[in-house]
């Protein structure tokens, strides 16, 4: 069921921005969702912005709206928790659905379709760390997954406590830190190469980037702290076959995953040109240091225009 708003007067509709949200990622989700109200009110929109919390429902009765635009990032707003509320409430929203949601913020989920779909992913483990025990075996676990590796919460994004370990000494600190987050972490082998992120929205792949971190890996500072990484449109030292298998390996992602409106594939490119898939973002960031309004700018698409086609994907179901 499309939302279908662009056959309307742009005023003829209630558009509601929900933003904010419960997880460690909402300072990132409220900056997105400022910026993509203001886009929509720029462009004669009816905007109201929803600060949300676990009253979520009872404020979309007091506050009724006919459209939603998620700009919401982590648990409890990226996880298909609110998708479900508004798919009850009968009321269209951005983003992909309720199932392709839950999948790609449960990490090892994701990769298990990955893999099973012939899209390759780096090796990993998935452990359970909820007290000293489960911590003793997740370290001995480690040891059938050759170093070096990236260890992650399996339910967060934003790189919130991701650490990229070289060796064991290293590793319980940073097992520690995913735990903080969320009790369920994934180990995963590194694979060198070029980093890339890849903008797919409504089926079509924009332009790539390649991100390269001045110092350090792509961590939570690096992302959110302008100047600290260099975005590289299009991939400076690649071929156009390995850019393009890179966007086949993303809108492979894309669709295995059941995704639908705008996404963001997180991509490897390797030395020998083959690209591995890391993780789909179905919410990606909309602020000024987020990598999908450049992507659009690259394709000749102003901020503007990128939310209202975010708008314009706007379904239920």
């Amino acid at each position: 069921m499309s939302a279908e708003i662009m056959t309307l007067n742009n005023t003829s509709k209630k558009i509601g921005v929900l933003m904010g949200g419960v997880s460690e990622e909402r300072p990132v989700s409220l900056n997105s969702g400022r910026a993509m109200a203001a886009a929509l009110v720029r462009q004669g929109y009816d905007v109201v912005s929803i600060d949300v919390d676990r009253n979520l429902a009872q404020t979309l009765i007091n506050t009724p709206i006919d459209v939603a635009v998620l700009a919401l990032h982590g648990p409890l707003g990226e996880d298909g928790t609110v998708q479900g509320l508004l798919e009850i409430m009968g009321i269209p929203y951005t983003s992909p659905g309720v199932t392709a949601s839950a999948v790609c913020m449960d990490k090892p989920m994701a990769k298990r379709l990955f893999r099973d779909g012939g899209i390759k992913t780096p090796a990993w483990i998935t452990l359970e760390i909820d007290n000293s025990t489960s911590l003793n075996q997740a370290l001995a676990a480690c040891d059938a997954l050759p170093a070096p590796w990236f260890v992650k919460p399996c339910g967060s994004g934003s790189s919130v406590g991701v650490t990229r370990v070289e060796d064991r000494g290293m590793l319980q600190s940073a097992l520690e830190s995913a735990a903080e987050v969320s009790s369920h972490v994934l180990v995963e082998q590194e694979v060198r190469g070029a980093e890339l992120a890849c903008a797919v929205l409504s089926g079509e792949v924009l332009p790539l980037i390649e991100i390269r971190p001045k110092d350090g890996i792509y961590d939570y500072e690096n992302k959110y702290t302008a100047g600290r990484t260099d975005y590289l449109i299009p991939p400076p030292d690649m071929s156009q076959s390995t850019i393009q298998a890179a966007s086949d390996a993303a809108l492979a992602a894309y669709k295995v995953t059941g995704c639908r409106g705008l996404s963001r594939v997180d991509v490897l490119v390797d030395a020998d040109d083959q690209p591995w898939v890391l993780e789909v973002n179905t919410i990606p960031g909309m602020t000024e240091t987020s990598l999908v309004p450049k992507a659009a700018a690259a394709a000749g698409m102003g901020f503007d225009d990128l939310v209202e086609r975010i708008l314009q994907s706007a379904a239920l179901g």
